[in-house]
């Protein structure tokens, strides 16, 4: 399957860690006003010079103190969850396939392709291309959601839709032959098209987009191909 959304961390699983550290802080800042509102309460009552309960001041001292740690210590977790989440997010790659790329013996701007799609953990099925051109592309399509979404785990949508060659002069794009692929059964898929026309203004949508990678064929590199939070990336293995 070429369309896919990220697999790494369901939405917002990430996030709980970051839930829990914030209701502890909320519950120390309640824990602090209502020690605060006992205290003040009973400075006015002696002020007014009605009974008060007596109150020591080392106990008293401690449970401000413990109150204090509990508010510090959920802040601070509150901060490195959020950097740690942040990180993740906005750092993660998901392995997408496996491309080897390598020219033909004995032929200019001639070179087999081989992408190896990453559907299971035992590895996906094999296509091949004959491509023409000095380097390989690969396209798709990227929706990208809102920055606030990808950092609560929601992952950036994609899809792949073509392999093609590419020459490095635009007067060779327009004079030398080429090839394209297509790698989905409809590259006209309604969903997407309407996606382009409506999807920047739909809620939490920042941009959708066509993307492209490429680079040159190679006898010995071995490129894995992956989805960011932005779009498509080829990494040497």
């Amino acid at each position: 399957m070429l369309e896919q959304i990220s697999r790494l961390n369901p939405p917002f699983s990430g996030s709980i860690p970051i839930y829990i550290a914030i209701g502890v802080f909320l519950l120390g800042v309640v824990l602090l006003i209502w020690f605060v509102y006992k205290r003040v309460s009973r400075l006015i009552n002696l002020v007014r010079r009605r009974p008060v309960e007596h109150v020591r001041m080392v106990s008293s001292t401690l449970r401000l103190l413990l109150i204090l740690l509990v508010i510090a210590v959920s802040a601070a977790t509150v901060f490195l969850f959020a950097f740690l989440q942040s990180y993740t997010a906005f750092t993660h790659l998901e392995r997408i396939g496996t491309v080897y790329c390598t020219p033909v013996p004995d032929s200019e701007n001639d070179m087999i392709l081989r992408l190896v799609m990453a559907e299971s953990s035992t590895g996906g099925r094999i296509r091949e291309y004959r491509v023409l051109g000095e380097q390989w592309v690969i396209e798709g399509h990227i929706l990208k959601w809102d920055n606030w979404l990808n950092f609560l785990g929601v992952p950036t949508m994609y899809k792949l839709t073509r392999v093609r060659g590419r020459y490095l002069k635009a007067e060779d794009e327009a004079s030398m032959p080429s090839t394209a692929y297509s790698l989905v059964p409809n590259e006209e898929d309604p969903f997407w098209v309407w996606l382009y026309q409506y999807g920047a203004h739909l809620p939490f949508v920042k941009a959708v987009y066509g993307n492209a990678a490429f680079t040159f064929p190679s006898t010995s590199k071995v490129f894995y191909l992956n989805a960011t939070i932005s779009g498509f990336m080829i990494q040497e293995k």
